[in-house]
């Protein structure tokens, strides 16, 4: 049983894990962009980040919608950019006609792109490969005018550090890292601690291909425990737990696994947990462990990508059984 689990869960994490994770060398590989499903939440959700929506308006029947989910939306550098840097929903708009209508929408595949106010940034009509996708994004992002917005609210309210975040992150999707960090940089001399600062530096040092340094900043991060790093304390575990597993110390990313997933709030990254912890228990030879995690996974994500995988090993498992 030892060699099913762990064959069929290495194939899954490898197969789906983001640049890094767990296997450092693939930067393509990479997991599926967590779409939201409530066009109202997501909105509420772009409004509290700053961050701007991304509108995918596509239906059952559109041959080129699942093309474009397959073969661009799919790309390991498509996700990581539209899971740093957007609210990414979804519309269905034969369940959805109003939202359709709301914004014109005539053809699809659609994609939309908001500023939290629902301005239009840019609209994409029909399929485009990952990389032409990626090249409008960017340009979206750095466009002069959303820059410099960005940039006069920092100016207007020096102190707004939503504001700040908001502009290192447009500015690292231009392709700026440098710049973006240095802009963090000199957040955190006049905020030293601050653990919202510290977080955004450590995803852009591990999306730029730094996991060393990134591991450095999320400790320090969890160094300031709950209370004073607040909602980026739960953020931080993840990230790091997908490093340690980069680096093969398994047992290190099941601790810091076990804190993430023992925490209060269940967000949507605790499927996600689950699983990566199900394959860290797998290396360790611990299947009783790892096949609990799996069921975790099922119950949390029943209809989702994790959910799926889970089913299809612990069905193959219970196979080998009989």
């Amino acid at each position: 049983m030892k060699a099913t689990i762990y064959t069929l869960l290495f194939l899954a994490v490898t197969v789906s894990a983001p640049a890094q994770d767990p296997a450092d060398a693939d930067k393509k590989a990479a997991r599926s962009i967590r779409w939201r499903e409530s066009y109202a939440k997501a909105l509420e959700e772009s409004r509290s980040t700053t961050r701007p929506l991304l509108i995918d308006f596509e239906a059952d029947w559109c041959g080129w919608c699942k093309k474009l989910d397959r073969e661009t939306f799919g790309n390991g550098q498509v996700i990581q950019l539209v899971e740093k840097l957007f609210v990414p929903v979804r519309i269905d708009t034969d369940h959805e006609p109003e939202l359709a209508a709301k914004f014109a929408v005539k053809g699809l595949p659609t994609i939309l792109l908001l500023n939290p106010n629902e301005k239009e940034l840019q609209r994409l009509s029909g399929f485009r490969p990952a990389d032409k996708f990626l090249g409008e994004l960017r340009q979206t992002i750095k466009t002069v005018s959303s820059l410099e917005e960005l940039e006069k609210a920092v100016k207007k309210n020096p102190a707004d550090l939503g504001a700040i975040r908001a502009w290192a992150r447009a500015v690292f999707a231009s392709g700026n890292e440098a710049r973006a960090e240095a802009i963090l940089a000199e957040a955190l001399q006049k905020n030293p601690g601050d653990a919202s600062i510290l977080l955004d530096i450590a995803d852009i040092k591990k999306a730029g291909g730094h996991p060393a340094a990134a591991r450095k900043l999320y400790d320090q991060v969890l160094a300031l425990g709950a209370e004073k790093a607040g909602d980026s304390f739960r953020k931080a575990h993840l990230p790091l737990a997908k490093i340690l597993l980069g680096k093969k110390d398994y047992r290190g990313a099941i601790q810091t696994l076990t804190a993430y997933t023992g925490q209060e709030k269940k967000d949507p990254g605790m499927a996600e947990a689950f699983f990566l912890r199900s394959y860290a228990y797998s290396v360790l030879d611990r299947d009783g462990e790892a096949l609990a995690d799996l069921r975790k996974v099922l119950a949390l994500d029943p209809d989702g990508d994790y959910g799926a995988r889970a089913a299809y090993i612990i069905d193959l498992v219970d196979q080998k059984k009989d």
